[in-house]
């Protein structure tokens, strides 16, 4: 199903798109049901060209983003037509497929509202599109909950094929022949069964309101991060490019000096000596910068360089329970982890989800604590060695390989966003690199690094005198009492490198 911009195919003078639009705002108006917030967003395409398997389904298209893609449609409609035929079969109460269109039907403009782009279906389309996907829904979570019978809860969980509870609460109701909790309660428990199973954090203990729950993906957000503050954090996201500059200034400074050095009449040999210098600094500064990006050591290095100790936070807490603990112990609490063969899925469904809520949606309650988490992990996980200290701890535990989940945690970007205030993992982060970089060894490194720069400043300096003089003398036919300039640079810059 295409999902478009209605104003491509206006004309001067064409009605259509304003006939349109005030029907659909009558119809709103006269449903007696709150408007949940937009919470089904597109996953920008940087991410799917990335990793598409992560976010496309590949099995299940549920919704109208993927229920009609060809080889899903080809390959699952008839199933579905089977599933809503055993639902309405084995429903206690005698209901027919058009009682269950027409309920769905009369919410369509609701149902919209939840997604971050224009329908271009009519409601009749919508409305049985909604139908066919919530009943399947619920016989895959049914046979799955009580035959124990295996889904793909990948494609399940997935971000653009969430479907909204306000379309599984009407439907169900009518299934039941009644309005009250009970329905409520019917898909909270089966909501919470599939995230208790398939959820990579320990789930909150307190109870989750589930009037404000948006669909699947957020109620297992929500049982996660619990966000339930008295002050909503604000978020700022960063503009493509924006971020600072990864240029270092002493390579501009090289670069201006190999410029004026063209300028010069005989230096076109020595050009090639500087220029493989520029190489190899160039590609240190890269490596640089690179570190620097990670704004925590890594699990090993802590522990081998600070004597930082890692260890199971004693509490069931969650991703908010990380604390640091000083002084001479030196301890790292963590919360566990369960990593298995569908995690990376949930995990980027989870972080993409929270990302845009925070970013697109009006509504309040949304920071970024699950991506803090996950960035914490990209920092402390670099090798299968840090896994595996992970996994001694108990920290990390599940059926997913060591080296996958090294490829997990490096293959995840890094978040463009910032809240407005420090996080206590933020403060824990500020206190494990205080205690890193207070090492003797890390202290020295940094001091070297510092005035790297100076001496490559002064070795570039150097050689463009040496340079200049060596020109000046063979244009005027005498010979430099010392060795040639190739000689000098070249033993000046091996000296540098090898020290």
């Amino acid at each position: 199903m295409a999902l478009v911009n209605p104003f491509s195919s206006l004309t001067s003078g064409d009605k259509q798109w304003v006939d349109h639009i005030s029907k659909t705002l009558k119809k709103q108006l006269d449903i007696n049901v709150d408007t949940p917030p937009l919470s089904i967003f597109q996953i920008p395409q940087i991410l799917k060209d990335d990793k598409p398997e992560v976010y496309v389904p590949q099995r299940i298209g549920l919704g109208p983003n993927h229920h009609f893609r060809p080889e899903l449609y080809q390959n699952m409609e008839q199933n579905k037509l089977t599933s809503v035929k055993r639902v309405l079969k084995s429903n206690k109460v005698q209901v027919s497929e058009d009682q269950v269109v027409d309920k769905v039907k009369e919410i369509i403009p609701i149902i919209c509202a939840c997604y971050d782009l224009y329908l271009d279906a009519d409601d009749d389309t919508l409305a049985w599109l909604f139908t066919i996907d919530t009943l399947f829904f619920i016989d895959l979570l049914g046979a799955y909950i009580d035959q124990q019978v295996a889904i793909d809860a990948k494609d399940i969980i997935m971000l653009e094929n969430q479907i909204p509870l306000i379309v599984l609460k009407e439907i169900q109701n009518v299934l039941s022949g009644s309005f009250d909790e009970a329905q409520e309660d019917f898909w909270e428990s089966k909501f919470g069964y599939f995230c208790k199973c398939h959820s990579p954090f320990i789930l909150s203990k307190e109870k989750i309101d589930f009037s404000k729950v948006n669909h699947l993906l957020d109620y297992m957000y929500q049982s996660i991060v619990t966000n339930e503050e008295s002050m909503s954090p604000e978020v700022y996201f960063q503009k493509s490019g924006s971020g600072p500059s990864e240029k270092d200034d002493t390579l501009e400074l090289l670069e201006m000096f190999i410029q004026l050095m063209a300028l010069i009449p005989g230096t076109k040999p020595f050009l090639q000596i500087f220029e493989s210098f520029m190489k190899s600094f160039s590609e240190s500064i890269e490596k640089m910068v690179t570190a620097e990006e990670i704004k925590v050591p890594s699990v090993s290095e802590l522990r081998d360089i600070a004597g930082v100790k890692f260890h199971l936070s004693p509490t069931d807490g969650g991703i908010r329970n990380i604390n640091f603990v000083g002084e001479n112990e030196r301890s790292c609490y963590l919360p566990v982890i369960t990593l298995n063969i569908d995690s990376e899925v949930i995990l980027r469904n989870l972080v993409a989800y929270e990302q845009l809520m925070a970013k697109k949606s009006f509504t309040t309650g949304y920071g970024l604590e699950l991506t803090e988490y996950v960035d914490f992990m990209c920092g402390i996980i670099d090798s299968v060695k840090d896994v595996w200290l992970l996994r001694e701890e108990k920290i990390i535990i599940g059926d997913l390989g060591n080296e996958d989940i090294v490829k997990l945690f490096n293959g995840i970007g890094r978040s463009q966003g910032k809240m407005n205030r420090v996080s206590d993992l933020r403060k824990t982060v500020y206190q494990l690199n205080k205690v890193y970089q207070s090492t003797p060894r890390v202290w020295v490194e940094k001091q070297l690094r510092a005035s790297a720069k100076m001496i490559t400043f002064l070795i570039s300096i150097s050689s463009t005198l040496i340079l200049i003089r060596e020109v000046y003398l063979k244009d005027y036919g005498l010979n430099p009492p010392n060795m040639n300039l190739d000689d000098i640079v070249r033993t000046t810059l091996s000296s540098f490198f090898h020290l």
